[in-house]
């Protein structure tokens, strides 16, 4: 039986000791990463490969800079160094760096749990949520932006307890708060360098922290000393966006203003969390931010529930895709199992309860796996959803193919750069040196770049391809992959239709006819103003 004297001490840090709480943490972690071997694995039996984003980033790593029109520099480096690490025949080789992270992501909830005083079975519970979310295992598919997230964002929240923790005890300056500013510091700048989205993030932590006594680790000398490293670290990318005239800012307005991104309203988009993070768990990560709000043994933790109210009706307001808020999601998922334990304060209860809420999400999960990851062939996906009568919400208006958009996206591409590639060798001899492959998105140009080095690098205006420009070509001979015809012979003096994607499964603008086109009305470099698409 659970004693009140062992329920205070759990409070203070739980009963487990550190060393416990590690093992039991790089356990779970390493079962995240066999899983996701795993389903690497699966994936690329299934017929998926490389997804759109992915060639992309592996092309900017391949033109090195402090950052980019969509993104900071860290995943296209990332990408860069899988690609020549591994190369891309296997995912899950390709993808490990990601695996990794994700491993990493469940094995720092644990430790969060932990210092939040759960027990040993609690912390389980916490990282079998992690482990088994939807939106995780759907980010953690592929690489991006989001991948690492988790790691940067945790480690702040981590770093901030163990502050409070210190203050709490009188301690405001030493070798203690000076090491854990300073992991703040370059975990929150790393972060920067990773997404901009952590800035709302931190924009909502550090109000969160003003609104509550826990403002007094705020006072500590050697806060100014992480926040210089936060401006140190983000610096280069600042400096970036400054010389190109804040290209960033410029694509998220095109992106509110075009409507790109499918717009919910917030109950909608409230109850969505629910659903992305497993509806079975939902209980667990919402206890946590109730318990964090106002439990009376959170009280130093206090700030940690503000940040959740104050986070998700800021991401509602900007209109935010769901996944923008999963980083935040290991936190409370971790405060959820210090909760469980005040719940159910009897040791045996805890150890009946917890294996079978957990059986419940596992064969969940297994039944919902095809629509949460591309484990089959797209046909048996399309019918695996007609069967549940299910199919995941669009992210964006222009998505209407028979597959989730984020599963069509991982087809095809190495076939469309050989199409490409194969109407620049149609071309006569003396047409070659002067003809380029343009393209109207980043993932056709990439596919391109990454799979064909035998032709010249294909050019596009969306998104960084803009900013590397027309190169030497003055559009006498394009090979036009995601424009219209109509379009093209307004522009050109003459337009032929080369091949065309078939593939069912694609997004309408992926299945589009390829053109040769010769005599373009203008020099494309005085025209490559008007080809900017950042959206």
């Amino acid at each position: 039986m659970t004693t009140r004297t062992e329920t205070n001490k759990a409070r203070e840090g739980g009963t487990e000791s550190l060393r416990s709480a590690a093992w039991l943490a790089v356990g779970f972690g390493l079962l995240k990463y066999a899983l996701a071997t795993l389903g690497q694995i699966a994936m690329q039996h299934a017929g998926y490969g490389v997804f759109r984003d992915e060639l992309y980033f592996i092309v900017c790593g391949r033109h090195p800079a402090w950052g980019y029109v969509d993104q900071p520099p860290m995943i296209p480096l990332v990408a860069r160094v899988s690609e020549l690490l591994f190369g891309l025949h296997s995912l899950a080789l390709f993808r490990t760096f990601l695996s990794l992270a994700g491993a990493a992501e469940v094995a720092l909830t644990g430790l969060l749990a932990w210092r939040m005083g759960a027990s040993r079975w609690a912390q389980a519970l916490a990282m079998t949520g992690i482990l088994l979310a939807p939106m995780v295992m759907g980010i953690d598919a592929t690489i991006s932006t989001s991948n690492f997230e988790p790691l940067f964002w945790m480690t702040v929240a981590l770093a901030l307890i163990e502050l409070v923790r210190l203050a709490g005890r009188g301690i405001r300056s030493g070798c203690a708060v000076a090491w854990w500013w300073v992991v703040l510091g370059v975990a929150a700048g790393l972060g920067l360098e990773n997404k901009w989205n952590e800035f709302f993030f931190l924009v909502c932590l550090l109000i969160a922290l003003l609104t509550t006594s826990q403002r007094r680790v705020l006072t500590s000398k050697w806060f100014l000393v992480g926040f210089a490293l936060i401006v140190v670290l983000i610096l280069p990318n600042l400096l970036w966006e400054v010389h190109h005239h804040w290209p960033t800012l410029e694509l998220l307005h095109n992106d509110q203003i075009d409507g790109k991104n499918v717009h919910i309203g917030p109950l909608p988009f409230v109850l969505n969390q629910m659903l992305v993070f497993g509806p079975l768990m939902a209980p667990l990560w919402i206890g946590g931010v109730l318990w964090l709000l106002f439990g009376r043994s959170a009280k130093t933790l206090r700030f940690l529930g503000v940040t959740y109210v104050l986070y998700l009706p800021l991401m509602i307001f900007l209109h935010a895709k769901d996944y923008y808020l999963a980083a935040i999601y290991p936190l409370y998922f971790a405060a959820g199992a210090a909760a469980w334990d005040l719940v159910f304060r009897r040791a045996w209860l805890r150890r009946g309860l917890t294996p079978a809420y957990v059986g419940l999400n596992v064969a969940l999960t297994a039944a919902l796996l095809p629509l949460i990851l591309p484990v089959l062939p797209p046909a048996q996906i399309i019918a695996y959803e007609a069967r549940m009568h299910m199919q995941p919400p669009k992210m964006e208006t222009g998505a209407t193919a028979a597959l989730p958009q984020y599963y069509a996206d991982m087809l095809d591409w190495r076939h469309k750069a050989d199409l490409l590639a194969a109407a620049w060798h149609s071309l006569p001899q003396a047409e070659r040196a002067q003809a380029v492959i343009f393209t109207k998105n980043y993932g056709d140009a990439s596919a391109v770049n990454v799979y064909r080095p035998d032709v010249p690098q294909a050019i596009s205006g969306h998104q960084n391809y803009f900013l590397w420009g027309p190169r030497k070509y003055t559009g006498s001979v394009m090979i036009v992959f995601g424009d219209s015809r109509k379009t093209l012979e307004s522009e050109f003096d003459s337009v032929k239709e080369f091949a065309q994607d078939t593939n069912p499964y694609l997004e309408p603008y992926e299945r589009g006819p390829i053109f040769i086109c010769r005599g373009l009305h203008e020099n494309l470099q005085a025209l490559w103003p008007k080809a900017k698409f950042w959206y």
